[in-house]
């Protein structure tokens, strides 16, 4: 099991490898917003603050949506990432 915190809400959870972080944050309840839920909204932007290395690979469709939004370096989308270890993650509404 891997540490999931979500720092805006200062809550820490345990995760299995492999877990969407999108379905972590929703059973867990951060506040991290989600719309479509297929890495095409950016809704669910990201900053991993440590253990970005923790997270799954940027796929084609996630780099497509965080370029079109013009998002910064390491930002991901949190529907896209699988947890692979512990990180810390900060959201934003």
């Amino acid at each position: 099991m891997h540490k999931v915190t979500f720092k805006g809400d200062d809550l820490t959870v345990e995760a299995e490898t492999g877990a969407n972080l999108r379905d972590v944050a929703q059973i867990e309840g951060a506040s991290i917003p989600f719309g479509c839920e297929q890495g095409i909204c950016g809704t669910c932007l990201i900053t991993p603050i440590e253990g970005a290395d923790n997270l799954s690979d940027i796929d084609d469709v996630e780099k497509d949506t965080l370029e079109a939004m013009g998002s910064d370096d390491g930002q991901r989308l949190a529907c896209q990432c699988a947890v692979e270890g512990d990180v810390i993650v900060e959201g934003f509404l």
